[in-house]
């Protein structure tokens, strides 16, 4: 089964403070995810004392030479800065060995740091690990103690899973340290060892590196999270009651504990806590939050509800309470109750606070009750620039919300004046303008405009040819269409491009075995979207499909009843139904087919396997 994307996705909004930027062309997920996640450093180290110049570098210093004469303000030679520039030159026609090797010959020959660091992004933009670490070491060596080369530093470890380098890094940062600020750094050892991917070796280096903090209280938290990672909730267990021992008051280490046990159980721990430290602020935020949690929203509404009356209750701004009740009453159908509290958040919030949420559940609101005039209404006071920390700084919902309200008018028949709204909606990134060309086409396609979205698209990949989205869309939209070539040149093109998209995989893999065509190739991409993405019922239903056309009945059947158990959807029935009739296992077979019926009477997959079996429902 073809697996059909949200229309409306959610920007995505890097934040790449730890490395400045440098990673955002990053496709390599390892790499990207690690890169983009700050490693920020409780204590900076602390610069050692550079070592006294010999005679030799002083006079090299002071006696002025052809260069030093050519020197501008930044202290470089014109030699120097002609090779810069011969570098930024070849850079932006997309090379990176040459310039690397030439910036990272400066900055040994100079030894200036500038020259190192700027080696190091030269590598890291084109995501060579080796030379990116090399390029560090001498940043590193050249300004010792400063902390965005240690920030670099230590990313590039993550990324190696150099073990003994996290170690070596963080034993000589505690040696400095004490009391909180040893604290800190102990969580911070932990959280930097969480990123790597050998979570039992994470953990033997986080024992390593607290080798003389273990029996602290921090160490004995840090280790019980380590543990419960590699997937020990017995020593996790044990860890956090060691601390609680320590210090029988302590929330972190009670809400550790209750991380590592079972619901129940914790459910239990954190109550009975409650009960002797009543003013726990962050457990009984915690409690509160677990109730939501588990669906038992009566109970949550009882506590926010307490937020709400005693704000010291709870380290929780009164909005959040206010938007948390709304949340509640809206998932238990009291709308009119829900509603206000959303108002009242809007009513209480402060200028540096978003409101988009609010008016988002106030426009869910008003579909349940399908009002689109309403729902509109709300949706457009969401701001284009919120004010964040008194600056102002772009809203990242708010493009997708015009993507919604368009989908909005022209599912009230309004599909002109819906295109014509997206006319009016500027677009600032190429992500941007592929959503709002989707977002035509789909309103066009709604309005059996099919050729007319078919050709639109054509022409969006010819000004955004390496946009995954449109592939896709094109993709789906020329199979329905039957424009089967057109479907598989742009899925291969996808796949070339986007290589881990199971999407891609699993929609050319079920369209080979939906035509009966291919089917070894089919199976092929659809082992492969389940390796991408195991345990998606959609990929379980196509793999279940093309079992059943290489008459692998048993196979297919346990595939689709495994994509039944996960998605009660008609389609995964129908074909489950049909590999059941195959196998003379008819009275099974009827009844998929009439729950099938019962769910969606106009299903065409449906009618067609009806007709091809010559059955008739009762």
């Amino acid at each position: 089964m073809k697996k059909n994307p949200p229309q409306l996705r959610h920007i995505h909004i890097l934040v790449s403070t730890l490395c400045l930027g440098l990673f955002g062309i990053a496709s390599n997920s390892a790499w990207a995810q690690t890169a983009n996640e700050q490693i920020p450093l409780t204590k900076p180290v602390k610069p050692t004392k550079p070592a006294k110049p010999t005679k030799a570098q002083t006079q090299q210093a002071t006696s002025p030479t052809k260069a030093d004469s050519n020197q501008n303000e930044s202290g470089l030679s014109k030699d120097i800065l002609y090779k810069l520039t011969a570098s930024d030159i070849a850079l932006q026609r997309g090379e990176w060995q040459s310039p690397f090797i030439t910036i990272m010959g400066l900055a040994q020959q100079t030894r200036d740091p500038r020259l190192a660091k700027r080696a190091a992004e030269i590598a890291m933009s084109a995501q060579q690990v080796d030379e990116s670490l090399a390029a560090v070491r001498l940043w590193r060596e050249l300004a010792p103690g400063t902390p965005e080369a240690e920030q670099y530093y230590l990313s590039l470890l993550v990324i190696k899973s150099d073990y003994t380098g996290i170690e070596q890094f963080f034993l000589k940062l505690l040696e400095q340290s004490s009391g909180e600020e040893r604290n800190g750094l102990i969580h911070q050892a932990q959280i930097t060892l969480n990123r790597t991917g050998d979570k039992k070796a994470a953990l033997q280096s986080l024992e390593k590196i607290l080798v003389k903090d273990k029996e602290s209280l921090a160490g004995h938290i840090a280790l019980s999270r380590a543990a419960y990672r590699s997937g020990d909730s017995g020593r996790a267990q044990q860890e956090a009651q060691a601390a609680l021992a320590i210090e029988p008051s302590s929330e972190l280490g009670i809400l550790t504990l209750a991380h590592a046990s079972e619901k129940n159980a914790a459910f239990t721990l954190v109550a009975d806590f409650l009960k002797r430290y009543p003013q726990a602020k962050e457990v009984h935020l915690a409690y509160a939050t677990m109730l939501l949690e588990s669906k038992q929203l009566s109970q949550a509404k009882v506590e926010f509800l307490s937020f709400l009356q005693s704000p010291e209750k709870v380290a929780m701004p009164r909005t959040q309470v206010l938007y948390t009740l709304g949340s509640i009453e809206m998932e238990m159908g009291q709308l009119d109750t829900a509603e206000n509290y959303f108002k009242e958040m809007i009513d209480k919030i402060s200028v540096n606070e978003d409101s988009s949420s609010a008016y988002i559940s106030l426009a869910q609101i008003a579909l349940q009750r399908k009002d689109k005039q309403k729902a509109d209404l709300w949706l457009s006071k969401i701001n284009k620039i919120n004010k964040i920390n008194d600056k102002d700084e772009p809203n990242p919902v708010w493009f997708n919300i015009q993507m919604r309200r368009a989908l909005l008018l022209a599912s009230d028949g309004k599909s002109r004046e819906a295109r014509q709204f997206l006319q009016t909606i500027s677009t600032s990134k190429d992500s941007e303008q592929a959503l709002l060309l989707q977002t035509e086409a789909q309103i066009m396609r709604d309005a059996g405009q099919t050729t007319e979205a078919f050709v639109l698209l054509q022409m969006a990949l010819g000004e955004l040819p390496g946009s995954p989205d449109l592939l896709y869309d094109f993709a789906m939209l020329s199979e329905s269409l039957k424009y089967y070539p057109e479907m598989e040149m742009a899925l291969k093109q996808l796949i070339q491009i986007a290589p881990n998209n199971a999407l891609a995989y699993n929609a050319l893999g079920y369209s080979y075995a939906d035509r009966n065509v291919n089917l070894n190739d089919a199976l092929s991409l659809l082992e492969i979207a389940n390796q991408l993405n195991p345990n998606d019922p959609y990929i379980l239903d196509s793999l279940g499909w093309v079992k059943f056309r290489l008459k692998s009945y048993s196979e297919a059947e346990k595939f689709l009843r495994q994509s039944l158990s996960m998605r009660q959807d008609a389609d995964v029935s129908i074909h489950l139904a049909e590999i059941l009739w195959v196998q003379d296992k008819k009275d099974e077979a009827m009844r998929l087919f009439a729950d099938a019926n019962k769910k969606d009477p106009q299903n065409v997959l449906l009618k067609n396997t009806l007709q091809r079996l010559a059955l008739t429902l009762p």
